[in-house]
């Protein structure tokens, strides 16, 4: 039946009789199923079949009646289609037992093969218990019906929910810091990038802030921006949609990622996403306050940007960073090893001949931590989760209209680095000196006051939800 190899990768066997369509009645119970650590086998109609568990999320009991006092059990896939849009639908794989001892153990062992545990058949596996921030008035304020379209596959994969409809800035931050830790497993943010900034800034600031931020983070994008929601995706390999996002949390595989801590006027703000100042602060915060263009969602920042293109100015400011040893600034220079992480002790320790200092009039200053700064803007290729570094661009006074917006039509698909003019480095820590008089800063696309700040790399801090 078997080679010796899949014999040898077996790891439960038993009594399964897998029901189709097509042959609905139940006639040869002396059928049995074999499962290993990655698929589930069977015989119908004389062939063997073989699930991998590549595109499943979990298993749950069916009510259905079924002949001979069967019971049985529906597991749950949601493969990719190959049409366009490529949004995982559900594939349901039903199978009956002889009794309901049987049948749990079959639940529990796949569940056990599905998140890597040990298999132990009489061992019933504890749901994953996740709390979900959803954020009613983000983007197109359609974040709840975001969740209730997803919500299903999330219960397909053992995961019990419990809801928090957030209310913006400080009040969401307390929040997150009341939650008892203890019933939770894991976090999901339904909304943008903005919310996000809230539970991690909550999360930074529990009392048991080292439990509360390992703590993996889904995000399931309903917001304007969602750049890390986008970023996840990318790196999954999965088209942006809120169905394929959730399918990536109930998978249960999670990264590191870096966190940035914002430092000013004794003040720590936490970001996940990006330090922005002079043309993108001003598109970030800007955009935003012009409620007449709500109606465009994320299009009302490409308006705005071009509208800041045409009537372009600089600032005058001081920017000095610590480069990554050995990194190309030539943008299209390839990565041929990964860096080094840097440690706390050596940038504190760092000779002042180790710094790079500019210091003039800029056109923008972009500290991204993750690839995509919005679902549409690949702000920096080269940026990874958890290199240890922060992915700084740089434009300086002296480019044309003309050339920027080229820039911006290629921020898409990440050509803009391409540019001479746009400078890009990899850094361990910044810090950044306004000396004009007026302008915006923003961490996370929020706004903070416009004074001198510091950014520094906190290297792997935080734990993502990504395959």
């Amino acid at each position: 039946m078997f080679s010796q190899q899949i014999k040898l990768d077996i790891v439960f066997e038993e009594q399964l009789f897998f029901v189709s369509d097509s042959e609905p009645a139940v006639d040869n119970i002396q059928a049995r199923g074999w499962l290993t650590t990655s698929s589930l086998s069977w015989f119908h109609a004389g062939l063997r079949q073989t699930l991998a568990f590549d595109d499943v999320v979990g298993v749950r009991p069916t009510d259905k009646q079924y002949p001979q006092g069967l019971v049985g059990f529906i597991l749950c896939a949601y493969p990719a289609p190959r049409t366009v849009p490529q949004r995982r639908q559900l594939r349901e794989y039903e199978f009956v037992c002889a009794t309901e001892q049987m049948r749990s153990q079959w639940i529990n062992v796949i569940r056990q093969a599905l998140q890597s545990d040990p298999i132990q058949p009489q061992q019933a596996v504890k749901p994953r218990h996740l709390k979900v921030l959803v954020n009613p008035k983000g983007g197109r304020r359609q974040a709840k019906q975001v969740f209730q379209s997803t919500q299903a596959i999330l219960e397909d994969a053992h995961c019990q929910v419990s809801i928090l409809e957030t209310q913006g800035g400080d009040r969401t931050i307390q929040a997150v810091r009341d939650f008892d830790l203890s019933t939770i497993d894991g976090f999901i943010v339904v909304g943008g990038d903005g919310t996000v900034f809230e539970l991690i800034n909550g999360l930074m600031t529990h009392a048991d802030a080292e439990v509360a931020i390992a703590k993996p983070i889904g995000i399931i994008p309903a917001g304007t921006g969602n750049g890390l929601g986008k970023t996840i995706l990318d790196l999954s390999q999965e088209t942006y949609d809120p169905s394929n996002a959730a399918f990536i949390i109930a998978k249960g595989q999670y990264q590191p990622i870096n966190l940035g801590v914002v430092k000013q006027d004794g003040k720590q703000y936490y970001s996940i996403l990006s330090l922005a100042w002079a043309l993108i602060s001003d598109i970030d915060i800007k955009s935003n306050k012009l409620r007449f263009l709500k109606f465009l969602g994320s299009l009302r920042s490409d308006v705005y940007a071009f509208l800041s293109i045409l009537a372009l100015r600089s600032y005058q400011g001081r920017i000095s960073f610590l480069p990554a040893p050995d990194w190309q600034p030539s943008p299209d220079a390839p990565q041929q090893t990964p860096l080094s992480e840097p440690q706390p002790a050596e940038i504190e320790n760092s000779p002042s001949s180790d710094w790079q200092v500019l210091e003039g009039e800029f056109i923008a200053l972009w500290v991204m931590n993750v690839a995509w700064a919005t679902h549409s803007v690949l702000a920096a290729p080269h940026a990874r989760l958890a290199d240890g570094y922060m992915d700084v661009l740089i434009i300086r006074k002296g480019i044309t209209r003309w050339r920027l917006l080229t820039a911006f039509l290629k921020i898409a698909t990440g050509e803009h680095i391409l540019i001479p003019e746009m400078e890009y480095y990899k850094v361990r820590c910044l810090h950044l000196e306004p000396l004009s008089s007026e302008g915006l800063l923003a961490v996370d696309g929020e706004q903070i006051n416009y004074r001198s700040v510091e950014m520094n790399v906190l290297a792997n801090h935080a734990q993502v939800f990504c395959r």
